[in-house]
């Protein structure tokens, strides 16, 4: 996995684009991710949020995009919450095809994914109209963006929050914490469970799923 901060250039903007569909917590941790940075001092916070997808299992994405010190240099500080194609550095997936359909075109040899392998087949896979790729089918085409098969880790975090916290709705923070040890959320824990407590109700669980994200996330990258 790449490290965003290796020239500890803290003027540097990280893009994160977050995408799953409706229920799955998509928002809540784009605002949790937003809510920390504030907390550690960040001088740039953007981001932009789908809204208006009420029912359950439509589409959603969400973009955030930080920066630790703003430049002397104003061309290279933030001014718009969207990300522009192909300058992810940051995919987090709740449901793989959806990164296909949401993230695709902000992705970049410069992108790191992580996928939560756990499906939900859109309608017309479940109607018997289409077919849904393969995990194997989904991690192929997005090395064919990030051109690195080491940019690109899955594990099923909705599996994990089930059996290991008996909370299907947990998977999002186990996403986290998968995400805080690829390198690029330059977060410390202690900053995350102030804003957790502060921000989230069931605090204990919540940071109970970012740690099993953080330890499994760990076993996923050492292969």
């Amino acid at each position: 996995m790449s490290q965003l901060n290796d020239g500890n250039d803290d003027t540097r903007i990280l893009n994160i684009v977050i995408v799953g569909t409706a229920g799955q917590g998509v928002i809540t941790l784009k605002r949790l991710i937003e809510f920390i940075a504030a907390e550690e001092g960040y001088e740039g916070i953007f981001g932009s949020e789908m809204h208006g997808l009420a029912q359950r299992e439509g589409a959603i994405s969400s973009h955030c995009r930080l920066q630790k010190k703003k430049s002397e240099n104003i061309r290279e500080n933030i001014f718009s919450p969207t990300i522009c194609y192909g300058d992810a550095d940051l995919v987090i997936g709740f449901e793989p095809v959806e990164i296909l359909r949401n993230a695709g075109q902000f992705a970049s040899d410069k992108t790191t994914f992580v996928v939560n392998e756990r499906t939900i087949p859109p309608i017309l896979v479940t109607a018997g109209k289409e077919t849904y790729p393969s995990l194997d089918e989904i991690k192929e085409m997005l090395v064919q963006y990030s051109h690195d098969p080491g940019h690109v880790a899955s594990l099923n975090a909705t599996e994990l929050a089930i059996t290991e916290l008996d909370d299907a709705q947990k998977m999002n923070m186990i996403m986290f914490g998968f995400a805080m040890v690829t390198g690029l959320l330059d977060f410390t824990l202690e900053t995350c469970e102030t804003v957790v407590r502060r921000e989230l109700r069931d605090a204990d669980a919540n940071m109970a799923a970012i740690r099993l994200g953080m330890e499994r996330g760990r076993d996923v990258l050492k292969k």
